[in-house]
Formats: structure tokens, C-alpha cells, sequence
């Protein structure tokens, strides 16, 4: 009987959170296809993903950032849910933008152009705690604003890329050895580097002429969760 109870007890807590998370899906995956954001549902759904990230957050004074502003509808859809943001929005023109906020930052920045993306930094003061990338796509769009940007997610934060499909289309320099996914691939050896330098996985404890060595990816990184067309990678 006890046992009985006590698979009950997990089955109800599974239940609850489970429609927890289905109700907060179901709230920013609205509000995403009322203002025509892509990510919702009829079209990329990445809603279903991020709904399960965003929600501890969407009450706090977070620093938010996108690559990627096109016509704005994204502006509306963070604007909305994240109440208490601080939120910038990057594009390599605003020509296309059909909505201007008084309350977001909108930044002229090309992506893959390295003192543009330094001279941002340099404005904004950096620490981010969401980096999302749905820029142009391309390969070296997409590695060179990691390698640019990560540094500057805050401890606990998020960077976030969009769209890795393209790693798989020649048009945007996929379907080579050079892409996205294949680095992305890569830095799971660099989150395993630790463990298999030292034999222990703790990052509390490494020995100085180890750490001396250590890359930021090996260094920073915690976790990179992979989703069809999507990566989050999660800040130590």
C-alpha cells in the first residue's frame, strides 16, 4: 500500500508540472502567433522549447538580447512576455523594421563583422542573461557571433542558436565539415575535457596547470541541449 501511495504521489506531481508546462507553452506560444512571430506553432514551434527556459525568468529584470530584428515582430512577442526586461534587438539593417518601441533598444550590428559586434559589447556593457541568434544563418554568421558574444553571457545564462537546419543547406554554407552543428558537436568534448583530463568531473577543484589551459568552452560551458533546429547552451 505505501508503495502504492507513493507512486500515486509522483504520478500527481508529474501530472501538475507537466501541466504546468503546458500551460506557459500555451501562453507564449499565443502570444507568438497573434503578433506573427516565426517561432510559433504553425510554423517553427520553437515556443515548445523555450517555454520550458523562459518561464522562471519572465517576471525578472533580465538582460535580453536578439540577433535578428526583420520587420519586429519578435520585438512585440519578448516585449509582452518578458514584462521586466531589459531587451536589445541587433540586425544588420533597419530598413525592415515595421515596429519601433520606445522601451527596446534596437542596434545596427552585422553579425558576422567582429569590431561591429566588439563596438556592441562596448554600448551595451555586455552581460546578458539570453543570447538568441536567428540572424542570417549562415555558418560563419552563426560562429563568429558565438565566438564573440558567449563571453558575455552572464553565469547561469543562455546562449541560444536558431535555425541549425541550415547547417545542412549548401546555400548557407552548410553540408561541409565547417558548420554549425559540427562545431557544436565538437564542444562536447570540451564540456567533457575536465572529467577526462583528470579523472574527476567537478569543476570546483582543478589543478592549476590545467586551468592555466583551459579554453572558454571548456571553462564556461555547463550544458548544450540539442533540439531539432535549435541549441542552448548554458553558461557555468
Amino acid at each position: 500500500m505505501k508503495r502504492l501511495l507513493i507512486c500515486l504521489f509522483a504520478l500527481l506531481i508529474h501530472t501538475l508540472y507537466s501541466s504546468e508546462i503546458l500551460d506557459e507553452y500555451r501562453y507564449l506560444d499565443e502570444i507568438a502567433v497573434r503578433v506573427g512571430a516565426d517561432k510559433n506553432s504553425t510554423y517553427h514551434n520553437y515556443t515548445e522549447i523555450y517555454s520550458r527556459y523562459f518561464a522562471p525568468l519572465k517576471e525578472k529584470p533580465i538582460k535580453f538580447l536578439e540577433i535578428g530584428l526583420d520587420r519586429g515582430a519578435s520585438v512585440k512577442l519578448w516585449e509582452e512576455y518578458f514584462k521586466n526586461a531589459d531587451l536589445h534587438f541587433m540586425d544588420i539593417t533597419l530598413k525592415r523594421a515595421e515596429y519601433f518601441s520606445i522601451r527596446s533598444h534596437y542596434h545596427k550590428c552585422d553579425q558576422e563583422n567582429q569590431s561591429d559586434l566588439q563596438h556592441f559589447i562596448e554600448i551595451t556593457d555586455g552581460n546578458f542573461d539570453i543570447i538568441l541568434d536567428d540572424g542570417g544563418h549562415t555558418m560563419n554568421q552563426q560562429l563568429t557571433s558565438l565566438a564573440a558574444l558567449f563571453p558575455h553571457v552572464k553565469s547561469g545564462g543562455m546562449y541560444i542558436i536558431e535555425d541549425l537546419h541550415t547547417s545542412y543547406w549548401p546555400q548557407f554554407g552548410g553540408r561541409g565539415n565547417d558548420t554549425t552543428v559540427n562545431f557544436l558537436k565538437s564542444l562536447v568534448d570540451e564540456i567533457n575535457y575536465i572529467g577526462a583530463t583528470t579523472g574527476q568531473a567537478s569543476h570546483r577543484a582543478i589543478p592549476p596547470n590545467i586551468a592555466e589551459g583551459l579554453n572558454i568552452y571548456k571553462k564556461d560551458i555547463f550544458s548544450i541541449h540539442f533540439y531539432d533546429s535549435v541549441a542552448i547552451i548554458i553558461k557555468r
